[in-house]
């Protein structure tokens, strides 16, 4: 408990910093810029709503209660309209290329921030969600679902997304299917034959209820692939990286989910026989020690129904699951009388009860069933020494371009299905504008990258922060940065200002459109955080109902006598 609590402070803590801190860089460029060219700066601010000021230098420098961010007022930056100081006297008009490179600066600062963190990412390596496949075969896929209606099965074998072979990570695989405009097309191996499933993508409410996306309704098979560290058990035993596991104990590995079972819940501490496929070649490896480990809180074990999903996509030998008599497509609705959305809502019922007896409702064949089932306690084991991801380390640059690439990508997308909306296209893609995130957005992104990721997967989203702000920001859009840098290259070709009573009715639009897009995507922000919390509360007034009449139920024989 006291572990989840520090990790929450340590998660809100980078969010707060790195937020800020990446509005902070943007304005400190302004800044630094308009002070090199002579400009007058008004106020420098870290965070928004004052508290505190000191004027130095001509400059009232701002702390705001508000630490989300900052802001610097550069009067003469801005084009329309005469520019006056804080006192409200004029000051002399500043040259095109003086604004230029004030403005410039800003968006400057956040690439090269990005490029700063994107070297310690480089440096420090990103463990990759999955391995790298050219072909995935399907571990499991939903009935009914649009993949499934096309012809997809369980034990196909993709090797080919639209047209193309790929040589990605499981995440990577789904990004390519989510920025598909028009049908996904899927080349498919099985039995020998080679055959194209094509499917128009759907929103899978099952994985993403808030966010609304085209997630696939497929499951891969994860091969498990070892890279011992140096010294480590494993490398002294002889394994090497890029091994794949294939079999531990004589048992057949087929993905990271029979390891991870086979570990936590069969070793029992004992010592186990690997064996891995290198080049071809099958080769085995004994004396294998997993090691004893407690969780955040202290523990040495904890109670489990061996449970990975909901509906269940399967049920292990021996385990509390199959004792209970449950079969594979079993979807559990109750435990203990507490309703089950996920396996979320499993562990904490099981972690409330501590190994108690649960009686367990669920559904079958479309039946509401009912019986008993009983967790077990297994002691906590992990491999030290070995990750089964291999890190990656992409350079800075190669990150620069891979965040081009996926807002180019998701500008295209949301701008087909706002002429889809307007009649304007037939073309059919899965992105909307409401996938956009806002301040709220983007800080409970933070959040979580770090609270269920890691501090560097936290990083690896601060640089795509960071470089989306500075691209953004660049846009030919009145009250971007990129507008007024098109306005005072405008003034440096015809040696005069864009006349005011053409700007002002074109800024006064693009800030309304500003305002109003900004609620838009803050709307859907609240909306996708405020949606769990609403229906969890649903749900416990259900289940309070449901029990009152139970109660109501049971007494009426009790008045009768």
């Amino acid at each position: 408990m006291l572990g989840d609590i520090l990790l929450k402070i340590g998660a809100v803590a980078f969010m707060v910093f790195f937020f800020g801190f990446c509005i902070f860089i943007h304005e400190l460029g302004h800044f630094l810029a308009a002070k090199w060219r002579g400009l007058h700066v008004i106020a420098f601010s870290i965070g928004f709503r004052k508290i505190w000021s000191r004027k130095i230098g001509g400059v009232e420098y701002r702390i705001g209660w508000i630490p989300f961010g900052g802001y610097v007022e550069i009067p003469q930056v801005d084009a329309s309209g005469e520019a006056l100081d804080e006192d409200g006297k004029p000051l002399p008009k500043a040259k095109p290329l003086d604004r230029m490179i004030a403005v410039v600066a800003g968006p400057l600062f956040n690439i090269l921030f990005g490029f700063v963190l994107g070297t310690v990412i480089w440096i420090c390596g990103v463990p990759q969600d999955t391995p790298t496949l050219k072909e995935i075969e399907v571990e499991s896929i939903e009935e009914k679902s649009p993949e499934y209606n096309a012809g997809l099965r369980k034990g196909d074998v993709i090797y080919k997304l639209n047209g193309e072979t790929f040589d990605t990570t499981w995440n990577g695989f789904v990004s390519k299917i989510l920025f598909t405009i028009g049908e996904v097309r899927l080349g498919v191996k099985r039995d020998g034959r080679e055959f194209e499933v094509s499917y128009f993508p759907a929103v899978n409410r099952k994985i993403s209820p808030e966010e609304g996306i085209a997630y696939p309704f497929f499951f891969p098979k994860i091969p498990v692939y070892l890279y011992p560290e140096k010294n480590s058990q494993l490398a002294k035993l002889g394994i090497e990286n890029g091994d794949r596991l294939i079999m531990v104990d004589g048992r057949k590995i087929n993905e990271a989910g029979d390891f991870s079972s086979m570990l936590l819940f069969e070793c029992g501490g004992r010592p186990m026989t690997f064996t891995v496929l290198r080049d071809g070649r099958e080769l085995e490896f004994k004396g294998v020690m997993p090691t004893p480990v407690k969780d955040a809180d202290g523990a040495e074990g904890g109670y489990f129904l061996r449970m990975s999903e909901n509906p269940l996509l399967r049920v292990p030998n021996g385990s509390p699951l199959e004792k209970a008599g449950l079969k594979k497509g079993d979807r559990i609705v109750s435990l203990d009388g507490i309703k089950i959305r996920d396996t979320a809502d499993v562990r904490a019922v099981i972690d409330r009860t501590q190994g108690k007896t649960l009686k367990v409702v669920y559904e079958r064949d479309g039946k509401m069933q009912e019986t008993d089932i009983t967790p077990v306690y297994v002691k906590y084991y992990t491999l030290t020494g070995v990750n089964f991801a291999m890190l990656t380390h992409p350079t800075p640059w190669a990150q620069f371009e891979n965040v081009i690439v996926m807002t180019w990508k998701s500008l295209r997308g949301i701008g087909v299905s706002i002429g889809k909306k307007l009649n304007l296209t037939e073309k059919y893609t899965t992105i909307e504008p409401k996938h956009m995130s806002g301040p709220i957005g983007i800080g409970r992104y933070l959040y979580t990258s770090v609270y269920y990721g890691s501090v560097i997967q936290g990083l690896m989203l601060v640089v795509l922060i960071t470089f989306n702000l500075g691209l953004l920001n660049l846009l030919p859009i009145p009250v971007l940065d990129g507008g007024h840098i098109v306005l005072a290259f405008l003034e440096i070709i015809f040696r005069r200002p864009m006349p005011q009573k053409i700007l002002e009715p074109i800024t006064i639009g693009f800030v309304v459109l500003l305002i109003s897009f900004m609620l838009f995507v803050s709307f859907y922000d609240v909306k996708k955080l405020a949606t769990p919390l609403i229906r969890s509360m649903e749900e416990k007034e259900e289940l309070k109902t449901e029990n009152l009449e139970s109660q109501d139920v049971k007494a009426e024989p009790v008045k009768a006598n």
